[in-house]
């Protein structure tokens, strides 16, 4: 957090140097952004711990990085801004062998939301905000080897809501324009995930295979630290 914030106003020095008086910023804009998220799912991933200790794995399959990419419209009027937007993050894909090298696992996972937020610019380039939205979980879940008894097809199933939940995002930044009174420039943003409702893991078939008789919690919370890094581009010329 300490690097981003420096980072933050290095770059507001830099972009405003030479500016003249402030103008208010009012219009429209779209913003295409790379995001980086610490996503933070307890019950599905002691669900993957318990899959990891049943076929003896010799590492975690859960994976550490979560990266993607993110477009959003903006509607600014002075230190107001209301926006709209989706989402995809991928969890890039961990693969690990049992210790007698007799099954390979693998998981990678991806959450596509949809959100709308409000934004408040309290000084200068700094905003605070909040986004409400859906997030729907899923991946892909894969095994070979000799310990296919242990997994089964997953039950297909007609719910719309597979692996759905609502979420809250408080978020803070700055918006750094090209030009005084323009709504065109980056924007740097610094969120929390907080999951309102649970998403089912287990039963739902956001994967094709799960492991057999598992007794343990099959819904899960949603949480995560994240950043996004954006260029917004001003639609009104």
């Amino acid at each position: 957090m300490r690097k981003f914030i420096c980072l933050a106003l290095l770059l507001y020095s830099m972009l405003s140097f030479g500016q003249g008086k402030k103008k208010n910023i009012e219009g429209k804009g779209l913003q295409v952004a790379l995001v980086y998220a610490n996503q933070d799912r307890p019950a599905f991933d002691k669900y993957i711990s318990t899959v990891a200790s049943t076929l003896n794995l010799t590492s975690s399959i859960n994976p550490k990085t979560h990266i993607g990419l993110a477009t959003t419209f903006g509607l600014r009027t002075g230190k107001t801004e209301i926006e709209a937007g989706a989402g995809l993050v991928m969890g890039l894909k961990l693969s690990a062998g049992s210790t007698n090298q007799s099954d390979v696992v693998s998981l990678s996972t991806k959450t596509f939301d949809i959100h709308f937020g409000y934004n408040n610019y309290i000084g200068g380039p700094f905003f605070i905000g909040f986004d409400f939205g859906v997030i729907n979980n899923g991946g892909k879940f894969q095994h070979t080897g000799n310990s296919g008894t242990m997994f089964e097809s997953t039950p297909s199933s007609s719910s719309p809501f597979k692996g759905y939940c609502f979420n809250l995002r408080p978020k803070a930044g700055f918006f750094f324009p090209f030009k005084s009174g323009e709504y065109s420039g980056l924007k740097l943003t610094a969120f929390y995930d907080y999951g309102l409702t649970k998403y089912e893991f287990y039963k739902n078939d956001i994967f094709d295979i799960r492991l057999k008789n598992y007794s343990g919690e099959t819904k899960s919370a949603y949480k995560g630290l994240g950043f996004q890094l954006g260029l917004v581009i001003a639609m009104d010329k």
